[in-house]
């Protein structure tokens, strides 16, 4: 049978001394010495408030809560300039570089602290491979339904956790990223669910659902994960974010211009973060400044997040005030798509109209054209310019 798994190794460097000096009290270091991105496949920021997730709950309590955070839609291009170079849904590269403006040759927080630092990436589906260079360490199997149907096999969150305990244990990275897919399959069998009379039929929160059972799994991995990071002696050394690479809608998976599929929460933890705190809003290209900065090292040169002072014990100075500059970009995308599909229709009907489609759709940057952005320098910028070509479209045309 043939298995689509890689798990590979470089096993060249020797990890020597913390890279920062621990002080008098081990409890509580001056900086964390590992760091783990946990992220939560379609993870609805509602989820902490509809599912009892103990073991989240416990590391909220012990660091600061984002209810809703933001990225670009979650839309999952399989042909254009995406898709040459990425297979993944387009949040997945932006929350580890900590930028919407991707780029040729890339670089992600994990080059952050390669080669010096051990680094791991752990991950049940193929799909994330372009963002794996750097890492030390890889497991990644299973992968998309052409895999399946030749042979591939589907490797479920056990197993990942699994893997994610034996390279803790074996390595103790001081960076890693950690992928739990099984709660973004589970939703969309609500969405696929065929028989009205199933309670979870279009309905993720239904009692017994698939999702709510996949949540439920994730929280006892999460409370796995801490447990063995007390039994390493660790546990007050890491920094630990929980989050998602998307949401989730209610009737499951994450149509792209669903709204509720967008936000997804953000929990993180460990020194230097506040203990116990609340905030409404932030964005997913946050989180690798924030990382970066508590850990003492530099960000890919073109993450351009904001360092989520609020939740810091020591922020540093002149952060600027929150924006939300991801929202809008992604409600100016949802109006566009919307808007478009109104004039393309009209316009079969109107030939009047085709010139003011051909110019539009010349113009705008949709998300097909992502890897263009960074032209703009600023999603304030892209946004302004979105919102100029929209306004060539005829008022009438709602």
């Amino acid at each position: 049978m043939l298995w689509n798994r890689f798990v590979s190794g470089l096993f060249l460097f020797v990890l020597g001394a913390p890279a920062f000096p621990v002080g008098a009290q081990a409890q509580a270091p001056a900086r964390p010495e590992h760091a783990i991105l946990l992220v939560i496949d379609g993870f609805s920021y509602l989820a902490p408030e509809r599912v009892d997730m103990k073991n989240l709950k416990a590391v909220m309590a012990r660091g600061s809560y984002y209810r809703e955070s933001y990225s670009a839609p979650p839309q999952h291009p399989h042909s254009g300039e995406w898709a040459a170079s990425f297979d993944s849904s387009i949040p997945n590269p932006i929350l580890v570089a900590g930028t919407v403006f991707l780029r040729p040759g890339q670089k992600f927080v994990q080059s952050s602290f390669f080669p010096l630092k051990f680094t791991a990436h752990i991950a049940n589906e193929l799909t994330y491979k372009a963002i794996n260079q750097d890492f030390h360490f890889t497991f990644q199997a299973g992968g998309n339904e052409f895999h399946a149907a030749h042979g591939g096999k589907r490797v479920d969150d056990d197993e990942n956790m699994f893997w994610t305990l034996t390279v803790l244990r074996r390595w103790k990275p001081v960076y890693m990223r950690v992928h739990l897919q099984d709660t973004g399959a589970m939703g969309g069998l609500s969405r696929n669910e065929r028989s009205k009379g199933q309670p979870w039929y279009q309905n993720i929160w239904a009692e017994g659902s698939p999702f709510r059972q996949a949540l439920l799994q994730a929280d006892a991995h999460i409370g796995r994960l801490t447990d063995e990071l007390r039994n390493l002696g660790i546990y007050d050394k890491t920094l630990l974010f929980v989050t998602g690479d998307h949401g989730q809608t209610a009737t499951g998976w994450h149509p792209p211009f669903a709204q509720d599929a967008w936000p997804m929460p953000v929990v993180l933890a460990g020194p230097g973060v506040k203990a116990d705190q609340r905030f409404p809003y932030s964005e997913q290209i946050d989180i690798v400044p924030t990382l970066c900065h508590l850990m003492g090292v530099k960000p890919p040169a073109n993450a351009d997040g904001r360092i989520m002072a609020e939740a810091l014990v020591n922020p540093p100075a002149n952060i600027p005030p929150r924006r939300q500059d991801l929202k809008e970009l992604s409600l100016v995308l949802a109006e566009a798509d919307s808007r478009l599909t109104k004039l393309r229709d009209q316009a079969r009907r109107n030939p009047s109209l085709q010139p003011v489609l051909a110019e539009v759709e010349r113009d705008f940057y949709d998300v097909e054209r992502l890897l263009q952005w960074h032209k703009f320098g600023t999603v304030q910028k892209l946004v302004a310019h979105n919102r100029q070509v929209l306004a060539k479209i005829p008022a009438s045309i709602r």
